[in-house]
């Protein structure tokens, strides 16, 4: 699918001229349910073990999963994260990060350490806790930077995550890209 976007630019004789830009869309932010999250992971499985071979003593991988919390198949989805979470480098195994957003109004929730931090009966929300990774010491020190408070045991999760908490989810996650691997 591709999306057409207007813009202005110089004509080059001192004028402004507007053209048409095409671009590709490969996701549409809708949250609607009955995702294919299992797929997903499986995928992410095979990207992150062909980097993994080629990067055995980096950072370990960060997976980050920006989803409605509504998989097909919660049971399929697990299993493909115990599938992805044991790939790892000499610094460690994969991190499972998860940005949930929602069409609700239920409050916002970043970097929980605890289920009885989630929302009472959202089995959304406790299944997507329990497959995120907790945060290493570099990522704690990302979030803190990033102006959140995470105590220990803080997991990579965010929940009804709006635009600006999702970008700081994602910049955490990559902040372990620039780490030095532990000895």
């Amino acid at each position: 699918m591709e999306n057409t976007e207007k813009s202005e630019v110089d004509d080059g004789d001192g004028g402004r001229v507007e053209v048409e830009n095409q671009f590709p869309v490969w996701i549409d932010p809708v949250a609607s349910g009955g995702t294919p999250m299992a797929a997903a992971f499986e995928m992410a499985y095979n990207l992150v073990d062909r980097w993994v071979q080629n990067h055995p003593a980096s950072f370990p991988p960060t997976v980050i999963n920006i989803t409605d919390g509504a998989p097909d198949s919660q049971t399929d989805a697990q299993n493909a994260v115990l599938k992805l979470s044991k790939l790892g480098t000499s610094d460690g195994t994969t991190l499972i990060l998860n940005a949930h957003i929602s069409e609700g109004n239920a409050g916002r929730l970043v970097l929980p350490s605890s289920p009885n931090e989630l929302p009472p009966g959202d089995g959304n929300a406790k299944f997507l806790f329990d497959i995120s990774s907790e945060l290493p010491p570099v990522l704690l020190e990302a979030a803190m930077g990033a102006g959140y408070n995470p105590t220990a045991g803080a997991r990579g999760f965010v929940y009804n995550a709006d635009a600006q908490t999702m970008i700081k989810l994602l910049n955490i996650g990559s902040f372990g890209s620039m780490a030095e691997p532990q000895e």
